[in-house]
């Protein structure tokens, strides 16, 4: 099962330094990295992730999330598509609240065992355990979608070149 872990900050100011955060730790071996951020419109800047932030509802939850696939059972060969994932699991928090989130994302690949996104999200209420519990499902049977499409898709590409080298 994916897990998900999130805390927040009713600070604007703390939901920046957050995506300073997730945009810029240092990889690994301690090397300066800069990562892509991302919402649900594709690529956003920086500058473009605090503007989300300061037009933010007043009472507005900033939220820091960590989606990450199970490595044994989902992310098994380090191929899934995190960014379809974080797109799916956001959406299940919408539906679940019954408004739009913004949110912006940075995919953490480099600096530990297990791939990871980090999501800061705006969020109009403070979530409770049933939330959590949605965010975990969704993230989780996407995953599990994915791994089995692309199981198939492996299996299927073995079996076209198993048949090409029986016909030489």
């Amino acid at each position: 099962m994916a897990i998900m872990k999130g805390t927040y900050t009713r600070k604007a100011q703390g939901a920046k330094a957050s995506i300073r955060y997730i945009e810029h730790r240092p990889g690994k071996d301690g090397a300066k990295t800069t990562r892509v951020l991302y919402g649900i419109d594709g690529a956003m800047g920086r500058w473009l992730a605090y503007r989300m932030i300061d037009e933010a509802d007043n009472g507005s939850y900033f939220y820091r999330l960590v989606l990450s696939p199970d490595p044994k059972g989902e992310d098994t060969q380090k191929d899934l598509f995190l960014r379809e994932i974080t797109e799916k699991t956001m959406m299940s928090l919408e539906e679940r609240l019954h408004t739009r989130v913004a949110w912006v994302a940075a995919e953490h690949n480099d600096h530990a065992p297990h791939r990871h996104v980090h999501i800061v999200a705006i969020v109009p209420k403070k979530l409770n355990v049933q939330d959590f519990q949605t965010l975990r499902h969704a993230e989780t049977a996407a995953c599990l979608e994915q791994r089995q499409e692309r199981d198939l898709m492996r299996e299927q590409s073995q079996e076209q070149g198993e048949g090409l080298e029986w016909k030489r």
